[in-house]
């Protein structure tokens, strides 16, 4: 029996839709979360898309198939805690692909960079996630923290949607 998890890989600069295309070709099953924002470029407002983190790809596969991954040319590395490879709980896939449904617009944080108090949300359609209430200039914003891979995803969501509570599910 073989037992998937889902891996992440560190990509070169750029790269991460090649490397998403190469390994979907190869029966490999990858996420690439992408956010999408607006510009105004010569006068027109248009939509962009690019990775909620840059040069992050997941790639759920067993720790054999991690040698397919490993052949192609647009990965960097992979991401690591000490000796070992970082594995993203399934969980945390379906937080960010939720949350992108949602708010298409969203940043990401490195967790370094995030200092405040905890909150829990308990209205909305992220209901049941935990954060930490961040100030960023005149914006009021929530981070929640994706598992093992040292970054969060910044949200702005209501005041009505969310508490400060002292009981976190997390460890930054």
């Amino acid at each position: 029996m073989h037992s998937y998890r889902w891996y992440v890989a560190f990509t070169h600069v750029g790269e991460e839709q090649e490397f998403v295309e190469r390994l979907q070709r190869k029966g490999i099953d990858v996420y690439l979360p992408v956010r999408t924002f607006s510009e105004v470029a010569n006068g027109r407002r248009r939509t962009r898309y690019e990775p909620l983190f840059k040069c992050h790809v997941f790639v759920r596969t067993t720790p054999e198939g991690l040698q397919w991954v490993k052949t192609a040319p647009e990965l960097s590395h992979f991401v690591r805690h000490g000796k070992y490879l970082a594995s993203v709980p399934g969980c945390d896939i379906v937080k960010i692909k939720t949350v992108l449904h949602y708010y298409e617009q969203t940043e990401s944080i490195n967790n370094n960079m995030v200092d405040g108090c905890t909150i829990a949300v308990i209205n909305g359609s992220l209901k049941g996630m935990t954060g930490k209430f961040v100030e960023m200039g005149d914006a009021k914003l929530i981070a929640t923290p994706v598992t093992q891979l040292g970054y969060s995803m910044l949200l702005d969501l209501p005041s009505s949607c969310y508490v400060r509570t002292e009981i976190s599910e997390f460890t930054w």
